[in-house]
């Protein structure tokens, strides 16, 4: 059965992928109908495709391109794209220099006053912060930390960063001492700039003692900077903001010219598994991929305004400012999406004219606990996006009853190319819990197990078959190219795998991601995803289920993987009843052998910062215990979360043992 329609294009709507599909006929003399048309060719003249995009969409640099890439190079050859040209990606995103409004602030202490910062001003404090690091002298390739939260000043510091030719690598405030050693540690940098307080829930922390401790033991360039951006005393040890801006008053802003693939971003993966990878993306490729996906998928111009809840250190945060190439305002808000209450947050967050909204998954299921009705207040609303998880049907279709028949888009991306591989699309139909299209540019397909492409309809894994230009530029730290090779052309040769695990609905078109591939559950030689266990949980139980968390386990004496299901009880219930509900369902819907072996009932599910439950982290702890625990290099926090589950290790004790049997399992 087909899912869903959430949305379909107003009749008559015209947008800017239909101007671009002309253009590409009118230059190339071609009659492409429409987005699969345009797709295709994207993926098969791939030179003439990119160059056709990189006009439509006006990128500025001081040498254009000749070439856009050699089509003979395969993807794991890691092909340079626009290799002749030069440009700077923060003279590309500050694209107007007018009064108009590039950025509206939010923050918990003023909800209902947001700041604005036109245009003008952005582009002074750039030139202001850029001439300073100058004089400081930074320049190409020298790294530069934000500790910051979302704000004007920390989109000023990362554009100033970006207009030397330097490299950025943000963090939020409340990242842990041990996530900044860990993470600033490897980079070496010449500035850091922090915050000494944030504010959070209402709450004020004072963070100055942890950025002191560890701005004194990383390793840093000699006579590296610690600036105060509070606007408080700066602590002692640190340079107050101010003290650093008298050093650039003088100069006109001006932008280093780079090659396409020069430096520009390090963003760092989250490290579970190990320590965390610091990948490095473009100036080009954030350019143009940034481009791309506001302008044509997204739709943006200069008359919209964009929200998405993230702080600067998720890639989201990057993704969302991309707004700016279009000419449009985003609104940056430093806080909890739930102060003072969710209702009240999301109202002043609508109040600032947000014309596309986004989030997580996880976020749209608080506000649904929360019964919040956006309705009053939703009246500008084009589309709403979704990123971070999977976001599913049953949740796709509330959203639709709250905000109304609007655009979904959900992707599948994120930090290792700071863009998607699929994507909404405001000119087309979409479908509940699915992602509408591949989008452009983007050779994506479905290999199964054995490295072949899958049948209609058939799961596997995410692949990506050609280059595209905001692959990372390298690891940081991997002078070999060893690391990097590993994680992404290992499994299949020549094959780029991202690591979700999904499936192409044949009827829709759209796609569905069913978890991550090394999260995949394998019970009796099935493979299967984790969001088709939680579809039917939040399809069917929603009214006694809050949430839950499915994972495999296999230890080193398993001859095969046991699938384990953990749920969180939302209201009192009959348990015996509800577990036998539960198996009797997922039987009934997918096929007995996807019934899980184990179902408990815990307090807690684990989740990550940026709203991710910790799936392969617990998998970890599942099949191997403390010291599987003890190897895991998350948080402390989660840590903590993940501990709480050691006892089922070894479930069978756990199942002779009468008494933790009343609060551990339905």
């Amino acid at each position: 059965m087909a899912p869903e329609l959430i949305y379909s294009p107003p009749p008559g709507l015209t947008t800017n992928f239909d101007e671009f599909r002309q253009r590409v006929n009118s230059e190339l003399g071609l009659s492409l109908r429409d987005y699969h048309d345009l797709h295709k060719l994207s993926v098969e003249r791939r030179n003439e495709f990119w160059m056709s995009l990189w006009r439509y969409l006006d990128v500025k640099a001081s040498v254009q391109p000749t070439k856009a890439i050699d089509e003979t190079l395969r993807i794991d050859q890691l092909p340079t794209f626009f290799e002749d040209a030069r440009l700077n990606y923060a003279e590309n995103l500050l694209v107007r220099s007018d009064e108009g409004v590039a950025v509206k602030y939010l923050c918990e202490n003023q909800l209902d006053a947001p700041s604005e910062v036109t245009w003008k001003e952005l582009r002074e404090t750039v030139r202001i912060l850029s001439n300073a690091m100058r004089k400081s002298n930074v320049s190409r390739e020298d790294v530069v930390c934000i500790i910051g939260g979302s704000s004007p000043l920390s989109l000023a510091i990362f554009l100033a960063t970006a207009s030397v030719g330097a490299i950025v690598s943000a963090f939020a405030t409340d990242a842990g001492r041990k996530i900044l050693m860990d993470k600033m540690g490897q980079v070496c940098p010449k500035i850091v700039f922090s915050e000494s307080f944030y504010r959070y829930n209402g709450k004020t922390y004072d963070i100055s003692e942890k950025i002191s401790e560890v701005f004194s033991v990383i390793d840093k360039v000699r006579n590296a900077k610690l600036i105060c951006t509070s606007e408080v005393a700066a602590p002692k040890g640190w340079m107050p903001l101010e003290k650093f801006r008298q050093l650039g008053r003088e100069g006109p802003l001006r932008y280093e010219q780079v090659p396409f693939n020069h430096p520009l971003l390090l963003a760092f993966s989250s490290g579970t598994t190990g320590s965390p990878k610091g990948i490095v993306h473009s100036h080009g490729g954030m350019v143009i991929s940034g481009k791309k996906g506001s302008r044509l998928h997204n739709n943006f111009g200069p008359g919209d305004v964009h929200y998405h809840y993230t702080n600067i250190g998720w890639i989201l945060w990057n993704l969302m400012i991309s707004a700016l190439f279009c000419g449009s305002t985003v609104i940056l808000y430093d806080g909890s999406p739930f102060y003072p209450t969710p209702e009240k947050q999301l109202a002043a967050v609508f109040s600032a004219g947000v014309t596309a909204w986004g989030a997580s998954p996880r976020y749209f299921a608080e506000l649904q606990k929360a019964g919040v009705d956006p309705k009053p207040y939703v009246k500008n609303l084009k589309c709403i996006l979704s990123a971070g998880a999977i976001l599913n049907e049953p949740q796709s279709k509330w959203l639709k009853e709250a905000f109304g028949p609007v655009c979904q888009m959900s992707f599948s991306g994120g930090t290792e190319l700071c863009g998607n591989f699929c994507a909404g699309h405001i000119g087309m139909p979409t479908y509940a819990g699915e992602m509408t299209v591949k989008e452009l540019g983007m050779d994506v397909d479905v290999f199964t197990s054995d490295g072949k492409p899958a049948r209609p309809g058939e799961s596997g894994e995410l692949v990506c078959k050609k280059p595209f230009p905001n692959m990372p530029v390298r690891f940081w730290n991997d002078p070999d190219g060893k690391t990097y090779m590993k994680s992404y052309f290992s499994t299949f040769t020549g094959v780029w795998r991202h690591g979700d695990f999904i499936r192409m609905n044949p009827e829709t078109g759209g796609w569905l991601i069913l978890g991550r591939s090394d999260g995949v559950l394998n019970p009796s030689g099935i493979r299967f995803g984790s969001a088709e266990i939680y579809t039917i949980i939040e399809q069917k139980f929603a009214d006694r289920v809050a949430d839950a968390i499915c994972v495999g386990q296999q230890r080193a004496r398993d001859q095969s993987e046991r699938v384990f299901l953990f749920i969180k009880i939302s209201t009192k219930c009959d348990a015996a009843s509800l577990e036998r509900e539960v198996r009797a369902q997922i039987a009934q819907d997918l096929s007995r052998r996807h019934v899980p072996q184990f179902i408990f009932q815990v307090r807690d599910i684990p989740y990550n910062a940026n709203g991710k439950k910790l799936e392969i982290p617990l998998k970890t702890v599942l099949s191997e215990g403390s010291p599987g625990l003890e190897r895991l290099t998350c948080p402390v926090e989660e840590k903590s979360l993940l501990a709480q589950y050691l006892r089922f290790h070894e479930v069978e004790v756990l199942l002779a043992n009468g008494n933790p049997l009343q609060s551990a399992k339905l």
